[in-house]
Protein backbone atom coordinates (compact mmCIF):
# COMPACT_ATOMS: atom_id res chain seq x y z
CA UNK A 1 0.00 0.00 0.00
CA UNK A 2 2.67 2.54 0.92
CA UNK A 3 4.63 1.49 -2.38
CA UNK A 4 1.77 2.40 -4.04
CA UNK A 5 1.15 5.63 -2.78
CA UNK A 6 4.19 6.41 -3.39
CA UNK A 7 3.90 5.22 -7.03
CA UNK A 8 0.78 7.47 -7.08
CA UNK A 9 2.54 11.03 -5.52
CA UNK A 10 5.14 10.73 -8.26
CA UNK A 11 3.06 10.28 -10.76
CA UNK A 12 1.09 13.50 -9.86
CA UNK A 13 4.28 15.52 -9.13
CA UNK A 14 5.19 14.30 -12.79
CA UNK A 15 1.92 15.54 -14.63
CA UNK A 16 1.75 18.56 -12.34
CA UNK A 17 5.70 19.30 -14.14
CA UNK A 18 4.62 18.38 -17.27
CA UNK A 19 1.22 19.86 -17.54
CA UNK A 20 2.65 23.25 -16.68
CA UNK A 21 5.84 23.09 -18.54
CA UNK A 22 3.64 21.93 -21.81
CA UNK A 23 1.33 24.95 -21.16
CA UNK A 24 4.50 27.57 -20.93
CA UNK A 25 6.18 25.98 -23.97
CA UNK A 26 2.89 26.67 -26.17
CA UNK A 27 2.60 30.32 -24.97
CA UNK A 28 6.11 31.00 -26.31
CA UNK A 29 4.95 30.45 -29.65
CA UNK A 30 4.49 33.21 -31.67
CA UNK A 31 0.78 34.53 -31.56
CA UNK A 32 0.51 35.99 -34.89
CA UNK A 33 -0.27 32.95 -37.25
CA UNK A 34 -2.34 31.65 -34.84
CA UNK A 35 -4.18 34.83 -34.83
CA UNK A 36 -4.31 34.43 -38.96
CA UNK A 37 -5.68 31.09 -39.51
CA UNK A 38 -8.80 31.34 -37.14
CA UNK A 39 -9.00 34.74 -38.70
CA UNK A 40 -9.58 32.38 -41.94
CA UNK A 41 -12.82 30.58 -40.72
CA UNK A 42 -14.04 33.35 -38.18
CA UNK A 43 -16.79 34.21 -40.78
CA UNK A 44 -18.22 30.74 -41.58
CA UNK A 45 -18.05 30.09 -37.72
CA UNK A 46 -20.28 33.43 -36.69
CA UNK A 47 -22.64 32.09 -39.55
CA UNK A 48 -23.17 28.50 -37.34
CA UNK A 49 -24.14 30.32 -34.86
CA UNK A 50 -23.92 29.13 -31.20
CA UNK A 51 -25.69 25.46 -31.37
CA UNK A 52 -26.27 24.32 -34.98
CA UNK A 53 -27.36 20.98 -35.25
CA UNK A 54 -25.41 18.67 -37.59
CA UNK A 55 -28.62 16.18 -38.02
CA UNK A 56 -31.75 18.59 -38.30
CA UNK A 57 -34.21 18.07 -35.23
CA UNK A 58 -31.85 15.83 -33.19
CA UNK A 59 -30.04 18.34 -29.92
CA UNK A 60 -27.74 15.69 -29.43
CA UNK A 61 -26.01 16.22 -32.49
CA UNK A 62 -25.88 19.74 -31.24
CA UNK A 63 -22.13 22.26 -31.98
CA UNK A 64 -21.41 23.94 -29.36
CA UNK A 65 -19.69 27.15 -30.96
CA UNK A 66 -19.85 29.32 -27.76
CA UNK A 67 -17.05 26.87 -26.10
CA UNK A 68 -14.80 26.62 -29.28
CA UNK A 69 -15.04 30.10 -29.56
CA UNK A 70 -13.65 30.60 -25.86
CA UNK A 71 -10.84 27.69 -26.66
CA UNK A 72 -10.19 29.24 -29.88
CA UNK A 73 -10.05 33.18 -28.07
CA UNK A 74 -7.55 31.78 -25.58
CA UNK A 75 -5.30 30.39 -28.36
CA UNK A 76 -5.13 33.50 -30.12
CA UNK A 77 -5.17 36.16 -27.24
CA UNK A 78 -1.85 38.24 -27.18
CA UNK A 79 -1.29 38.19 -23.11
CA UNK A 80 0.48 40.96 -21.63
CA UNK A 81 1.74 38.59 -18.77
CA UNK A 82 5.29 36.87 -19.33
CA UNK A 83 4.64 33.15 -20.57
CA UNK A 84 5.09 31.40 -17.16
CA UNK A 85 1.91 33.36 -15.83
CA UNK A 86 -0.02 33.53 -19.36
CA UNK A 87 -0.11 30.00 -19.08
CA UNK A 88 -2.25 29.88 -16.19
CA UNK A 89 -4.12 32.34 -16.80
CA UNK A 90 -5.57 31.97 -19.72
CA UNK A 91 -7.19 35.06 -20.48
CA UNK A 92 -9.15 35.89 -23.58
CA UNK A 93 -11.00 39.19 -24.79
CA UNK A 94 -14.59 39.64 -23.96
CA UNK A 95 -17.18 42.05 -25.09
CA UNK A 96 -19.87 43.02 -22.98
CA UNK A 97 -23.11 41.73 -23.79
CA UNK A 98 -21.76 39.61 -26.92
CA UNK A 99 -21.61 36.31 -27.28
CA UNK A 100 -18.27 34.63 -27.64
CA UNK A 101 -18.04 34.23 -31.51
CA UNK A 102 -18.17 37.83 -32.14
CA UNK A 103 -15.82 38.59 -29.23
CA UNK A 104 -13.64 36.39 -30.93
CA UNK A 105 -13.99 38.60 -34.46
CA UNK A 106 -13.67 41.71 -33.19
CA UNK A 107 -10.95 40.94 -31.36
CA UNK A 108 -8.99 39.70 -34.10
CA UNK A 109 -9.82 43.19 -36.15
CA UNK A 110 -8.61 44.94 -33.18
CA UNK A 111 -11.68 46.37 -32.31
CA UNK A 112 -11.60 48.58 -28.94
CA UNK A 113 -13.61 47.94 -26.04
CA UNK A 114 -12.42 44.79 -25.66
CA UNK A 115 -11.80 43.37 -21.54
CA UNK A 116 -9.79 40.38 -20.41
CA UNK A 117 -11.30 37.78 -19.22
CA UNK A 118 -9.78 34.38 -18.31
CA UNK A 119 -11.21 30.42 -16.73
CA UNK A 120 -8.02 30.15 -14.64
CA UNK A 121 -9.91 27.40 -12.45
CA UNK A 122 -9.20 25.25 -15.30
CA UNK A 123 -5.71 23.64 -16.71
CA UNK A 124 -7.01 24.32 -20.50
CA UNK A 125 -4.16 21.97 -21.20
CA UNK A 126 -5.79 21.44 -24.96
CA UNK A 127 -4.16 24.23 -25.45
CA UNK A 128 -0.84 22.23 -26.16
CA UNK A 129 -2.45 20.43 -28.85
CA UNK A 130 -4.59 23.57 -30.32
CA UNK A 131 -1.78 26.77 -30.30
CA UNK A 132 0.60 24.33 -32.53
CA UNK A 133 -2.47 22.89 -35.07
CA UNK A 134 -2.68 26.86 -35.76
CA UNK A 135 0.20 27.33 -36.62
CA UNK A 136 0.02 25.42 -39.64
CA UNK A 137 -4.41 24.75 -40.06
CA UNK A 138 -6.58 26.87 -40.19
CA UNK A 139 -10.24 25.74 -37.77
CA UNK A 140 -12.40 24.32 -40.90
CA UNK A 141 -8.98 22.33 -41.67
CA UNK A 142 -8.64 20.97 -38.13
CA UNK A 143 -12.37 19.80 -37.74
CA UNK A 144 -11.34 18.08 -40.52
CA UNK A 145 -8.33 16.48 -38.96
CA UNK A 146 -10.21 15.78 -36.01
CA UNK A 147 -12.96 13.58 -37.63
CA UNK A 148 -10.22 11.61 -39.25
CA UNK A 149 -8.01 11.25 -36.03
CA UNK A 150 -11.28 10.08 -34.47
CA UNK A 151 -11.86 7.87 -37.17
CA UNK A 152 -8.27 5.85 -36.88
CA UNK A 153 -9.10 5.75 -33.45
CA UNK A 154 -12.41 3.77 -34.02
CA UNK A 155 -11.05 1.28 -36.40
CA UNK A 156 -7.92 0.55 -33.94
CA UNK A 157 -10.11 -0.19 -30.97
CA UNK A 158 -11.91 -2.36 -33.35
CA UNK A 159 -8.67 -3.96 -35.09
CA UNK A 160 -7.52 -4.86 -31.11
CA UNK A 161 -11.05 -6.21 -30.08
CA UNK A 162 -11.13 -8.61 -33.39
CA UNK A 163 -7.50 -9.35 -32.53
CA UNK A 164 -8.80 -10.25 -28.81
CA UNK A 165 -11.80 -12.51 -30.13
CA UNK A 166 -14.28 -10.02 -28.93
CA UNK A 167 -16.37 -9.61 -32.05
CA UNK A 168 -19.33 -9.06 -29.96
CA UNK A 169 -17.48 -5.95 -28.46
CA UNK A 170 -16.90 -4.60 -31.95
CA UNK A 171 -20.80 -3.86 -31.89
CA UNK A 172 -21.15 -3.25 -28.80
CA UNK A 173 -18.05 -0.08 -29.11
CA UNK A 174 -19.78 0.41 -32.12
CA UNK A 175 -23.09 1.30 -29.99
CA UNK A 176 -21.68 3.14 -27.58
CA UNK A 177 -20.23 5.59 -30.43
CA UNK A 178 -23.22 5.82 -31.73
CA UNK A 179 -24.48 6.69 -28.13
CA UNK A 180 -22.39 9.78 -28.49
CA UNK A 181 -24.19 11.56 -31.79
CA UNK A 182 -20.73 11.11 -33.67
CA UNK A 183 -21.87 13.55 -36.51
CA UNK A 184 -21.19 16.25 -33.89
CA UNK A 185 -17.98 15.11 -32.17
CA UNK A 186 -15.40 16.60 -35.12
CA UNK A 187 -16.74 20.09 -35.65
CA UNK A 188 -16.90 20.97 -31.73
CA UNK A 189 -13.52 21.11 -30.56
CA UNK A 190 -14.40 20.74 -26.83
CA UNK A 191 -16.91 17.06 -27.57
CA UNK A 192 -13.54 15.68 -28.47
CA UNK A 193 -11.16 16.30 -25.44
CA UNK A 194 -13.00 13.18 -23.42
CA UNK A 195 -13.35 10.95 -26.39
CA UNK A 196 -9.51 11.19 -27.14
CA UNK A 197 -8.38 10.00 -23.23
CA UNK A 198 -10.85 7.41 -22.94
CA UNK A 199 -10.31 6.27 -26.52
CA UNK A 200 -6.42 6.91 -26.17
CA UNK A 201 -6.54 4.78 -22.93
CA UNK A 202 -9.06 1.72 -23.71
CA UNK A 203 -6.72 1.49 -27.15
CA UNK A 204 -3.58 1.30 -24.98
CA UNK A 205 -5.10 -1.12 -22.38
CA UNK A 206 -6.20 -3.31 -25.18
CA UNK A 207 -2.63 -3.23 -26.57
CA UNK A 208 -0.74 -3.99 -23.67
CA UNK A 209 -3.56 -5.34 -21.33
CA UNK A 210 -0.87 -8.64 -20.15
CA UNK A 211 2.07 -6.04 -19.18
CA UNK A 212 -0.48 -3.78 -16.99
CA UNK A 213 -2.28 -7.10 -15.39
CA UNK A 214 1.53 -8.75 -14.75
CA UNK A 215 2.95 -5.41 -13.17
CA UNK A 216 -0.26 -4.36 -11.80
CA UNK A 217 -0.45 -1.34 -12.94
CA UNK A 218 -4.03 -1.08 -13.11
CA UNK A 219 -4.10 1.57 -10.31
CA UNK A 220 -1.65 4.06 -11.80
CA UNK A 221 -2.94 4.02 -15.54
CA UNK A 222 -6.61 5.09 -14.28
CA UNK A 223 -5.04 7.69 -12.24
CA UNK A 224 -3.20 8.89 -15.18
CA UNK A 225 -6.64 8.90 -17.10
CA UNK A 226 -7.98 10.59 -14.06
CA UNK A 227 -5.34 13.51 -14.32
CA UNK A 228 -5.74 13.67 -18.37
CA UNK A 229 -9.12 14.54 -17.79
CA UNK A 230 -8.95 16.80 -15.84
CA UNK A 231 -5.88 18.65 -17.67
CA UNK A 232 -8.15 19.14 -21.39
CA UNK A 233 -11.48 18.68 -20.76
CA UNK A 234 -14.29 21.48 -20.02
CA UNK A 235 -16.77 19.52 -17.84
CA UNK A 236 -18.09 17.45 -21.21
CA UNK A 237 -18.70 13.78 -20.55
CA UNK A 238 -16.02 12.76 -17.99
CA UNK A 239 -17.20 9.53 -17.25
CA UNK A 240 -16.47 8.08 -21.15
CA UNK A 241 -12.98 8.35 -19.99
CA UNK A 242 -12.86 6.15 -16.97
CA UNK A 243 -16.28 3.48 -17.94
CA UNK A 244 -14.41 2.67 -21.26
CA UNK A 245 -11.76 1.25 -20.06
CA UNK A 246 -13.00 0.09 -16.95
CA UNK A 247 -15.77 -2.19 -18.72
CA UNK A 248 -12.54 -3.78 -20.82
CA UNK A 249 -10.95 -4.46 -17.89
CA UNK A 250 -13.79 -6.48 -16.66
CA UNK A 251 -14.56 -8.59 -19.63
CA UNK A 252 -10.57 -9.22 -20.24
CA UNK A 253 -9.47 -10.05 -16.83
CA UNK A 254 -12.50 -12.53 -16.20
CA UNK A 255 -11.76 -13.10 -12.65
CA UNK A 256 -14.37 -13.90 -10.00
CA UNK A 257 -16.63 -11.22 -8.66
CA UNK A 258 -14.71 -10.53 -5.57
CA UNK A 259 -11.36 -9.95 -7.13
CA UNK A 260 -13.00 -8.07 -9.61
CA UNK A 261 -15.11 -5.70 -7.26
CA UNK A 262 -12.35 -4.72 -5.58
CA UNK A 263 -10.70 -3.57 -8.89
CA UNK A 264 -13.02 -1.57 -10.04
CA UNK A 265 -13.87 0.26 -6.70
CA UNK A 266 -9.75 0.33 -6.54
CA UNK A 267 -9.79 2.13 -10.36
CA UNK A 268 -12.32 4.01 -10.45
CA UNK A 269 -10.86 5.60 -7.20
CA UNK A 270 -7.79 6.16 -8.92
CA UNK A 271 -9.18 8.36 -11.54
CA UNK A 272 -11.05 9.94 -9.16
CA UNK A 273 -8.04 10.95 -7.39
CA UNK A 274 -5.84 11.53 -10.38
CA UNK A 275 -9.11 14.22 -11.75
CA UNK A 276 -9.77 15.82 -8.15
CA UNK A 277 -5.87 16.09 -7.35
CA UNK A 278 -4.91 17.43 -11.11
CA UNK A 279 -7.75 19.72 -10.92
CA UNK A 280 -6.63 21.28 -7.14
CA UNK A 281 -2.81 21.31 -8.92
CA UNK A 282 -4.09 23.97 -11.35
CA UNK A 283 -5.69 26.22 -8.78
CA UNK A 284 -2.23 25.74 -6.05
CA UNK A 285 0.11 26.20 -9.12
CA UNK A 286 -1.68 29.24 -10.49
CA UNK A 287 -1.80 30.82 -7.42
CA UNK A 288 1.40 30.58 -6.91
CA UNK A 289 2.12 32.15 -10.23
CA UNK A 290 -0.03 34.02 -10.49
CA UNK A 291 0.00 35.54 -6.71
CA UNK A 292 -3.48 35.57 -6.58
CA UNK A 293 -6.24 33.39 -5.10
CA UNK A 294 -7.76 30.92 -7.77
CA UNK A 295 -9.21 28.68 -4.83
CA UNK A 296 -12.30 30.59 -3.68
CA UNK A 297 -13.23 30.87 -7.31
CA UNK A 298 -12.65 26.88 -8.23
CA UNK A 299 -14.29 25.90 -5.08
CA UNK A 300 -17.45 28.29 -5.32
CA UNK A 301 -18.04 26.87 -9.06
CA UNK A 302 -17.50 23.26 -7.96
CA UNK A 303 -19.40 23.94 -5.31
CA UNK A 304 -22.34 25.22 -7.51
CA UNK A 305 -22.06 22.70 -10.00
CA UNK A 306 -23.67 20.16 -7.36
CA UNK A 307 -26.23 21.56 -6.49
CA UNK A 308 -29.41 21.58 -7.06
CA UNK A 309 -30.28 24.94 -7.91
CA UNK A 310 -30.34 26.36 -11.41
CA UNK A 311 -30.96 30.50 -11.07
CA UNK A 312 -33.49 30.96 -8.76
CA UNK A 313 -34.83 27.49 -9.01
CA UNK A 314 -34.38 24.57 -7.27
CA UNK A 315 -34.37 21.32 -9.18
CA UNK A 316 -34.28 17.75 -8.02
CA UNK A 317 -31.18 15.86 -8.49
CA UNK A 318 -33.26 12.92 -10.67
CA UNK A 319 -34.82 15.67 -12.97
CA UNK A 320 -30.99 16.29 -14.21
CA UNK A 321 -30.66 12.50 -14.81
CA UNK A 322 -33.72 12.49 -16.67
CA UNK A 323 -32.94 15.15 -18.51
CA UNK A 324 -29.91 13.77 -19.86
CA UNK A 325 -32.09 10.78 -20.78
CA UNK A 326 -34.30 13.07 -22.64
CA UNK A 327 -31.68 13.41 -25.40
CA UNK A 328 -32.44 10.26 -26.58
CA UNK A 329 -36.17 10.52 -27.12
CA UNK A 330 -36.24 10.60 -30.37
CA UNK A 331 -35.96 8.15 -33.51
CA UNK A 332 -32.27 7.89 -33.43
CA UNK A 333 -32.67 6.66 -29.40
CA UNK A 334 -35.31 4.14 -30.20
CA UNK A 335 -33.85 2.50 -32.83
CA UNK A 336 -30.21 3.05 -31.14
CA UNK A 337 -32.24 1.52 -27.91
CA UNK A 338 -33.52 -1.03 -29.81
CA UNK A 339 -31.15 -2.71 -30.97
CA UNK A 340 -29.06 -2.79 -27.82
CA UNK A 341 -32.35 -4.48 -25.67
CA UNK A 342 -33.37 -6.93 -28.67
CA UNK A 343 -29.40 -8.13 -29.38
CA UNK A 344 -28.04 -8.47 -25.68
CA UNK A 345 -31.71 -9.48 -24.52
CA UNK A 346 -32.08 -12.49 -27.36
CA UNK A 347 -28.12 -13.14 -26.44
CA UNK A 348 -28.87 -13.55 -22.21
CA UNK A 349 -31.78 -16.20 -23.59
CA UNK A 350 -29.73 -18.29 -25.55
CA UNK A 351 -26.57 -18.38 -23.98
CA UNK A 352 -28.21 -18.56 -19.93
CA UNK A 353 -26.15 -21.60 -19.60
CA UNK A 354 -22.49 -20.14 -20.12
CA UNK A 355 -23.54 -16.15 -19.14
CA UNK A 356 -21.24 -15.62 -15.85
CA UNK A 357 -24.05 -13.44 -14.14
CA UNK A 358 -21.18 -11.74 -11.53
CA UNK A 359 -19.60 -10.57 -14.56
CA UNK A 360 -22.77 -9.17 -15.90
CA UNK A 361 -23.71 -7.99 -12.31
CA UNK A 362 -20.21 -5.66 -12.57
CA UNK A 363 -21.00 -4.06 -16.27
CA UNK A 364 -24.58 -3.29 -14.67
CA UNK A 365 -22.58 -1.15 -11.98
CA UNK A 366 -20.36 0.48 -13.77
CA UNK A 367 -23.35 1.03 -16.33
CA UNK A 368 -24.63 3.16 -13.50
CA UNK A 369 -21.80 5.16 -13.30
CA UNK A 370 -22.90 8.40 -15.59
CA UNK A 371 -26.26 8.13 -13.25
CA UNK A 372 -24.30 8.80 -10.15
CA UNK A 373 -22.14 11.20 -11.78
CA UNK A 374 -25.57 13.20 -12.80
CA UNK A 375 -26.45 12.52 -9.51
CA UNK A 376 -23.55 14.43 -7.85
CA UNK A 377 -23.40 17.05 -10.58
CA UNK A 378 -26.65 18.01 -10.92
CA UNK A 379 -27.02 21.82 -11.35
CA UNK A 380 -23.68 21.28 -14.71
CA UNK A 381 -26.03 18.03 -15.80
CA UNK A 382 -29.25 19.81 -15.90
CA UNK A 383 -28.14 22.96 -17.67
CA UNK A 384 -25.81 21.37 -20.08
CA UNK A 385 -27.45 17.87 -20.58
CA UNK A 386 -27.13 18.69 -24.52
CA UNK A 387 -23.52 17.08 -24.28
CA UNK A 388 -23.13 15.69 -20.51
CA UNK A 389 -25.99 12.79 -21.94
CA UNK A 390 -22.48 11.29 -23.77
CA UNK A 391 -21.69 9.89 -20.42
CA UNK A 392 -24.63 7.55 -20.82
CA UNK A 393 -22.37 6.02 -23.89
CA UNK A 394 -20.50 3.85 -20.98
CA UNK A 395 -24.30 2.80 -20.41
CA UNK A 396 -24.84 1.19 -23.77
CA UNK A 397 -20.85 -0.17 -24.09
CA UNK A 398 -21.10 -2.02 -20.68
CA UNK A 399 -24.54 -3.41 -21.04
CA UNK A 400 -23.83 -4.62 -25.01
CA UNK A 401 -20.72 -6.09 -23.55
CA UNK A 402 -22.67 -8.29 -21.06
CA UNK A 403 -23.01 -10.28 -24.16
CA UNK A 404 -19.09 -11.23 -23.98
CA UNK A 405 -19.40 -12.47 -20.23
CA UNK A 406 -18.47 -16.37 -19.92
CA UNK A 407 -15.32 -16.47 -22.47
CA UNK A 408 -12.44 -17.72 -21.42
CA UNK A 409 -9.96 -15.72 -20.80
CA UNK A 410 -8.47 -14.72 -24.16
CA UNK A 411 -4.86 -13.47 -24.67
CA UNK A 412 -4.70 -11.26 -27.38
CA UNK A 413 -1.95 -10.08 -29.97
CA UNK A 414 -0.16 -7.38 -28.23
CA UNK A 415 3.16 -6.92 -30.16
CA UNK A 416 1.66 -5.10 -33.39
Amino acid sequence: MIQQLKKLAVLYLACLVAGTLALIAVYCLPVRPIQEHVRVSVDAFLEEGDNLFVLPGYKGSSLDNTTDAIMLGNAVYQSEFPAYQAAMKAGRAELDNEHTQLALKKYLDQDQGLTLTSYERYWHGYLVVLKPLLLVFNYGQIRILNGIVMAILVLLILRQLWKRDLRRGMLAFLLSVAGLFPMALPYSLQFSTSFYVGTGISLFLLYRYEKIKEKEQYIEMFFLAGALTSYVDFLTYPIYALGIPLVLCIVLDNENIGNELKRIVACACSWGLGYLLMWAGKWLIGSALLKENIFADALQTVMGRASGEVGAEQISRIMAVLRNFYIYFNLYGVLLAGILILWVGIWCIRNRAVMKIDQALLLLLVAAGPICWYLVTANHAYIHYWFTFRNLSVSIFAFAMITETGKPHRKGEVDS
